[in-house]
């Protein structure tokens, strides 16, 4: 076995263990309780909106690329990506979007990761803002130092990867530390690439791709909004709009496949704090089957992605 397919394995495994223990915890009947009152009519309305948002983050993809590819063929790139970083830890997975495009542009895959990097360092920057927003929002409702202890490590997370692509991308460092690491050397060539695409990013693109970041954050939003009308939870818009930059940061922690196990647990522990009139244990479940739920509309969307390794595959 592969060492990297190992190393999935195990972090796959982690998650179920962290979600088996959830279940067992808050009891499966109560989960399953909360999902058995999914309206079907709520939840087809969150994908379509979950769809939107992912038109949104394609468009995002163009600006900052540039160049003649078509729309049309950055979507079904972008989605698969979407795909594959929800099944690997850190998210990390998005970046078969940069294998793809490069292609359907024949150019580099270092230059579309390179530019892909900038866009996401410019989308963490906008994540840092929102959970800082979403930190002062929720400050209300804390009731106890762990709680608050939580809300400051996932608006921290995206910190840290704002600060690993800005090191990567506007200093040498990376490439003398590499550089001293015989298994990483291969990777210096690609490096030096990433850092020459930065030219190609204007500050009319970086606007741009803020702005595109901003209403993709209020789509998204409505997406989870529909999904907390769905199980008919105690949720305002404002409640899911910032709940998803706090629970979607968490995802990034690179423990487990898009953080599987310890969103569920962050999200029960937020949802105590938000449905305080709730008996705790209800609240918890209602937190662990609403990420689940958000995590089965998107995948489900998502899955059109799938195309675009069948246009690879034909060719």
């Amino acid at each position: 076995m592969k060492k990297s397919t190992l190393r999935l394995a195990l972090a796959f495994g982690f998650g179920i263990v962290i979600l088996a223990y959830l279940f067992w915890s808050m009891g499966l009947g109560n989960i399953a309780g909360v999902l058995s009152r999914i309206r079907p009519e709520y939840f087809l309305a969150a994908a379509l909106v979950y769809l939107a948002s992912e038109f949104i983050a394609a468009l995002t993809l163009k600006v900052a690329i540039g160049g003649k590819i078509k729309f049309r063929n950055i979507l079904p790139s972008h989605m698969c990506g979407m795909l594959y970083s929800a099944v690997t830890p850190g998210r990390f997975g998005y970046y078969y979007t940069a294998f793809s495009l490069a292609k359907k542009t024949n150019e580099s895959r270092s230059k579309n990761i390179g530019l892909l990097t900038i866009m996401q360092g410019v989308t963490f920057f906008v994540k840092v803002i929102s959970c800082v927003i979403a930190v002062l929002y929720f400050s209300r409702l804390f009731i106890s130092p762990e709680s608050k202890s939580y809300f400051l490590m996932a608006a921290f997370v995206p910190v840290l990867f704002v600060v690993a692509i800005l090191l990567i991308l506007c200093t040498k460092l990376p490439n003398k530390i590499i550089a001293l690491i015989p298994v990483l050397k291969n990777m210096l060539g690609y490096v030096s690439m990433m850092q020459d695409s930065r030219k190609d990013m204007t500050a009319r693109k970086i606007f741009s791709i803020v702005f595109l970041n901003l209403i993709g954050w209020f789509v998204v939003g409505a997406q989870w909004y529909l999904l907390a009308l769905s199980l008919s939870l105690d949720l305002s818009y404002w409640d899911a709009f910032m709940l998803q930059p706090l629970l979607s940061a968490v995802m990034f922690i690179p423990l487990t496949p898009s953080g599987l196990g310890i969103t569920e647990g962050g999200s029960a522990l937020l949802f105590t704090l938000i449905l305080s009139s709730v008996p705790s244990v209800q609240a918890k479940a209602a937190g662990v089957a609403y990420i689940l739920l958000v995590r089965i509309n998107s995948i489900m969307v998502d899955s059109f992605g799938l195309i675009d390794m069948r246009i690879h595959a034909k060719k």
